[in-house]
């Protein structure tokens, strides 16, 4: 009788418990309520700032163009296009803490990143950025007019980590390599002058056997005296040319102590594409170097202006430099 007793007392215990637990669970779920952020249009957002606590970047879309303001620099769209997906479509997933512990996230003033949004000068989406999950598929944010954290989907602290150098376009040049016509490249060696010249495939291979799949004309470049140059190599130099980045930008300030190029490239189509490379101070560091293509001076890595550089010896075959 006494066991009968004592398991009565043990299921009504744990029907006790079980009750609470439901009951618990309830108000959870009730008080437990993720903002709902409308969808913003990318194409609708005209201008995003970047504060953190030791820097600050403004983006302003000027005709269909970012540019960092105020200096107006081109920024790099891949980058901003980026950004304008997260600040569009942020989706909190999960609400973390509703405490004010925000240096455990990286959401205090020290560590967090501030992203303003707008339209038309509008405000139109403003949160802060703390640290990445350990599992990278979410990132700890807060919105402006919540002290809460929550989770949201993906990884994008690094999208906004940036400066302004990061964010600037490195694009210096860019053209279809099939509309150059002629080239030349001037150094200490003196001046290359090359034209392309369209040939029959028989001409150009020498009456050598043709297959199906041969094509039926070929593009030789030659000299003024009818040297016909290493197309490989010409083509290499019109390859780099045509989607040519920089590696970084130089104070505006020092554009004006460039002169006297140690290398002058000019692709000749629709226009006359400019290079021009300068002497870097030490040989192991990058190129000063100007473009027709872009207002601002830069450096090019030494790998890339020294692939850049050719030589004659570079140019023309062995075989006809021997004749």
């Amino acid at each position: 009788m006494k066991l009968q007793k004592e398991f009565v007392i043990l299921i009504a215990v744990i029907c006790i418990l079980v009750l609470v637990l439901i009951i618990s669970s309830g108000r959870n779920k009730v008080t437990y309520k993720l903002p709902e952020l409308d969808r913003i249009e990318s194409d609708s957002v005209d201008k995003i700032e970047i504060i953190t606590s030791e820097d600050s970047v403004v983006l302003s879309k000027k005709q269909d163009e970012w540019l960092l303001m105020p200096q107006q620099f081109t920024a790099d769209t891949e980058k901003v296009n980026n950004m304008l997906n997260v600040v569009s479509s942020i989706n909190l997933t999960e609400l973390v803490s509703d405490k004010k512990n925000y240096q455990r996230y990286q959401l205090d003033q020290e560590n967090r990143i501030h992203v303003k949004a707008f339209n038309d000068e509008e405000l139109v989406r403003e949160f802060f950025i703390g640290k990445v999950s350990s599992t990278y598929s979410h990132t700890y944010v807060r919105l402006a007019d919540s002290p809460n954290v929550y989770h949201a989907s993906d990884s994008f602290r690094s999208t906004f980590e940036q400066n302004i150098p990061g964010l600037r376009d490195k694009s210096v040049m860019k053209f279809s390599q099939d509309e150059i016509t002629a080239l030349m490249l001037k150094g200490e060696f003196g001046e290359i002058r090359l034209k392309k010249e369209i040939r029959p495939v028989a001409e150009a291979q020498e009456q050598e056997e043709q297959t199906e799949v041969t094509p039926q004309q070929k593009s030789v470049w030659l000299s003024q005296d009818g040297e016909e140059a290493e197309a490989s190599e010409v083509n290499s130099v019109l390859s780099k040319l045509s989607s040519l980045n920089c590696d970084s930008f130089l104070d505006e300030e020092k554009k004006q102590n460039l002169e006297n190029p140690v290398y002058n490239i000019i692709a000749q189509g629709s226009k006359d594409y400019q290079l021009k490379i300068f002497q870097n101070k030490d040989p192991e560091e990058t190129y000063p170097s100007l473009s027709s293509e872009n207002a601002h001076a830069f450096f090019l890595t030494k790998y890339v202006a020294e692939s850049l550089m050719k030589k004659p010896e570079d140019i023309f075959k062995i075989e006809d430099r021997d004749k």
